[in-house]
């Protein structure tokens, strides 16, 4: 026993001590938007369309689409789909249409087979388009006034195809907060060795681009359409690009607290795994050894593990240090991290059982079964 625990500890540091060294690497190639003016030359902005999916979003749709047609971009088409919403965003958007003549509100009132509904809503959006780019994003996020002048800037100076960035989200509760911290780190860990990603709450394509790859009607089944689409563009060979934000650059409220994130990933995280089992034992195991067991195995076992254990820990707190300098979280989240990372696996066991039992996947009031979404994946 003693020799199987001096192994998971060695592998647990090995790791912690890899990963932390890549981290600051990686972190230094990422930009950091934050609230500055833009330098790029505004007669080279092209026409960017806005498309944003909207089903029951009667209490953020007003405000999101304020804070775009506010933006200081000077070519911007926004774009609202509003998808079978039963409350009344329906009516929120007319009376913005008739404030803003330049907002285009497209209205779906049925679902066609073989079509999860957001990306239905995405695909009938960009039809309508005009945009030499394409900007997905949701009826919840809102933008700062500059943030698409140096985002689109920055995309054109690099020469990028697509360009993602992950939203600030640091609010609520302490466990909340440190849950958000732990998942925002876990999703830049896995950009940083996949190389691919995408974030529903900004992906911006070139639509040259979204046409050429196939479009949202590759991925009509994927319930992480954001993620699935990110990796479409890099497997068919476009540059792409992620970034991080200041606060308040790019916001999302997402869930209202901790217990309705947990529910949330319900729909989504089964998929995330591509509906293996065989996956989510190993996340289940991975997990365990990485995020929880040097907490514990700090306390027991002998001198050379704990030692082990106790790297894989300074190894940690070095990263939730580095992140507390750039963002708005404590370096003292570091003490919840298993605490997060045992919540997620939670979160991952549920959506996995609930769709096995359901035989697929509840989500706006629409129920998918397994084999419909294996036989389009």
């Amino acid at each position: 026993m003693n020799i199987l625990i001096l192994v998971i500890a060695l592998v647990s540091s090995l790791y912690w001590l890899s990963i932390s060294v890549l981290w600051f690497r990686y972190m230094k190639t990422l930009p950091i938007f934050n609230i500055n003016d833009c330098s790029y030359d505004e007669a080279n902005y092209p026409l960017v369309s806005v498309i944003i999916p909207a089903c029951n979003e009667e209490e953020s749709i007003e405000q999101a689409v304020r804070q775009l047609i506010s933006q200081d971009y000077p070519k911007l088409e926004v774009i609202v789909v509003n998808d079978r919403s039963t409350d009344n965003t329906g009516v929120v958007l007319e009376k913005l249409k008739v404030q803003f003549p330049q907002l285009k509100v497209i209205t779906i009132y049925d679902l066609p087979p073989n079509w999860l509904g957001k990306n239905h809503a995405i695909f009938q959006g960009v039809k309508e388009s005009i945009g030499e780019w394409l900007l997905f994003t949701d009826a919840d996020v809102m933008f700062s006034p500059k943030s698409m002048t140096q985002t689109v800037g920055y995309a054109l100076e690099h020469k990028l195809d697509h360009l993602t960035i992950a939203p600030d989200m640091y609010y609520g509760g302490v466990f909340y907060r440190a849950f958000l911290a732990y998942f925002a780190f876990a999703l830049t860990a896995t950009v940083m060795v996949t190389k691919k990603v995408g974030v529903g709450s900004f992906n911006l394509v070139k639509k040259s681009v979204y046409n050429e790859i196939g479009g949202y009607e590759i991925i009509a089944t994927q319930p992480v359409d954001d993620i699935s689409f990110g990796r479409l563009v890099v497997n068919k060979g476009y540059k792409q690009g992620f970034g991080l934000p200041s606060k308040g650059f790019i916001t999302v409220k997402w869930y209202k607290n901790l217990f309705a994130a947990l529910k949330g990933f319900e729909k989504n995280l089964f998929a995330s795994m591509n509906y293996k089992v065989s996956a989510v034992i190993g996340l289940c195991v991975y997990s365990l050894v990485t995020n929880v067991y040097p907490f514990f195995g700090l306390f027991f076992g002998s001198v050379w593990a704990r030692a082990l254990c106790g790297i894989s820990l300074l190894s940690l707190f070095a990263v939730y240090n580095h992140l507390s300098k750039l963002f708005d979280i404590s370096r003292s989240y570091v003490l919840f991290h298993p605490i997060s990372a045992l919540l997620y696996l939670s979160a991952v066991i549920n959506s996995t059982v609930k769709a096995l039992c359901r035989g697929g996947i509840e989500w706006r009031g629409t129920v998918y079964s397994l084999k419909e979404l294996k036989n389009h994946k």
